[in-house]
């Protein structure tokens, strides 16, 4: 299924938009984290478990894609790998080091997935717009990403990855700003009609066309193998959620 088109703003937020998309994302707006330990150590019957078996599944498809075909060049990082850490998913760049990519849904009164399909890029991973109305409850059980099949789970994920990276290139202020302005001017738009966002949306169309090719919507074993990693460890009495 393909992802949904966003949608222009209303006329009367043109005027707000230079200014609002890089003021929401300096803000400091309230976020609940997605915690994949709590995926990972639920019962195995639950929704939350076979999210994370999704999820599993979506790094080992990402990761197949990125190393076997030659549209993964598009990618912003060679040799790049996906895995799943206790709390967030992870991206290896080679010869750079390991980046987490943060899973948040928005809190109370944050408007930055209300627009467009639903996700939101951050300097620290993307935002993922929740299933329910209003912020109350659990946003790891809550994600609208935690509902997608394993083979849209890993299209999104390459798409904001390739976004997280442009947002820590150019610094948050100046991807939003570029974005906000040239989506304005009447040859562009906004989403994958954005220039700021052309990169992401490629690689995202690169790996649609890798997997339609491929024939098959399962991961290989090995990569699959790679993605489930070692045993869980259990949540410690003093953990405390990284900041």
């Amino acid at each position: 299924m393909l992802p949904r088109r966003p949608l222009p703003p209303p006329l009367p937020i043109l005027l707000l938009i230079p200014f609002l998309g890089s003021f929401l994302a300096l803000g400091g707006c309230s976020t609940d984290t997605v915690r994949l330990y709590e995926l990972r150590e639920a019962p195995a019957e639950s929704a939350q478990y076979q999210a994370y078996q999704r999820l599993e599944k979506a790094v080992a498809l990402a990761n197949e894609f990125l190393r076997s075909s030659p549209d993964a060049v598009l990618f912003p990082a060679e040799g790049a790998r996906f895995s799943l850490s206790f709390t967030d998913i992870l991206v290896t760049f080679e010869g750079e080091g390991i980046e987490a990519v943060r899973m948040e849904t928005p809190g109370w009164g944050d408007l930055r997935t209300v627009l467009g399909d639903g996700y939101h890029p951050t300097d620290q991973g993307f935002l993922t717009q929740r299933v329910s109305s209003g912020a109350e409850g659990s946003g790891t059980k809550d994600a609208s990403f935690l509902k997608l099949s394993h083979d849209e789970m890993a299209a999104v994920l390459l798409r904001q990855v390739t976004m997280q990276r442009e947002v820590q290139t150019r610094g948050g202020f100046d991807y939003w700003i570029n974005y906000d302005l040239l989506g304005l001017w009447p040859a562009n738009g906004w989403g994958e009609d954005n220039p700021v966002n052309r990169r992401a949306y490629a690689v995202e169309a690169a790996f649609r066309r890798w997997l339609a090719a491929r024939g098959s919507l399962e991961p290989s074993d090995e990569d699959l193998r790679d993605a489930e990693g070692e045993e869980p460890v259990r949540q410690p009495q003093d953990y405390q959620e990284p900041t």
